[in-house]
């Protein structure tokens, strides 16, 4: 009898010690889940070389054709791209996102090689990017009115050399007068002007990227003259054709001077009302 009860006692004791001031029981500690370190470090690799090939820095990604690009780019993690259709730019999303610069990339579009220079389309700003796509390695656009940013890649050393417009403004005038001459970029709009010396009509315009221009001049003397480069100056039109005095395009090519741009047309600020107007001078 007095072992039951003993036994009983310690039964009580047992439980009165499953109260709220007892120790809880400890937790095992989760186990751990085996990861592969191939994928991780194949993952890394991936996401390097999109960060690489995003900066311009593998040409020879860039130089192959849609077909050629989707084919590699498909076979990587976290990359999904749209059917590709020679010719037509290819479209790819990233996931997670990839960081570029200050700006997050959740997709991309390519959009192929031409005269040495491959376009890119990023879904970021030019100033979210400008830490990794220097004017030294591309040339970039600003942004569009999504804010997506496109980047030429140049596929030789030479491809984004700036080049040069020269020539004279063909104007009598004051000749002691100067002559501000710009060159407007036709896809982008922005102008690079260049001012002569007192009495200069020779002029050159440099630092150029490659890409289509129209040229006006604005003489020292006559401030709400303008004088442009038109087909009335450029020997496009048969001598029994009237010229329009529609402005010519200039064709820049990279690294390269392209001379005898010779401004004549003398027009008044109402008559050149559809010409590009010049920024303000510095």
């Amino acid at each position: 009898m007095r072992t039951t009860f003993a036994i009983m006692g310690l039964v009580l004791a047992a439980l009165a010690g499953c109260g709220k001031d007892a120790p809880s029981a400890s937790v095992p500690a989760p186990v751990a889940v085996a990861t592969d370190p191939d994928a991780a470090a194949r993952d890394d690799a991936t996401r390097a070389w999109l960060a690489k090939m995003l900066t311009c820095a593998d040409r020879d990604f860039l130089r192959v054709d849609a077909p050629a690009q989707r084919a590699r780019l498909v076979h990587m993690a976290g990359v999904t791209c749209e059917p590709a259709v020679e010719g037509q730019p290819l479209r790819c999303a990233i996931t997670p996102l990839l960081r570029l610069g200050q700006a997050e990339i959740g997709w991309f579009v390519l959009g192929g090689a031409q005269s040495d220079i491959a376009t890119l389309l990023l879904p970021a700003p030019p100033e979210a990017l400008r830490t990794v796509l220097t004017s030294g390695v591309a040339s970039q656009s600003p942004a569009t009115s999504l804010g997506d940013t496109t980047v030429q890649c140049p596929l030789t050393d030479d491809a984004l050399a700036p080049g040069v417009i020269a020539g004279t403004v063909r104007r009598e005038g004051d000749p002691s007068a100067s002559v501000r001459v710009c060159a407007f970029e036709l896809a982008e709009g922005g102008a690079t002007c260049a001012q002569t010396a007192a009495g200069e009509r020779a002029y050159r315009i440099e630092g150029l990227s490659r890409g289509d221009y129209l040229v006006v001049a604005m003489p020292g003397d006559a401030p709400d003259a303008r004088v442009g480069w038109t087909d009335c100056d450029s020997g496009a039109l048969s001598a029994d054709t009237p010229c329009t005095h529609e402005l010519e395009v200039v064709t820049v090519e990279a690294g390269r001077m392209t001379g005898d741009i010779d401004p004549g047309d003398l027009r008044n600020l109402e008559e050149a009302g559809d010409w590009p107007q010049p920024p303000p001078a510095q």
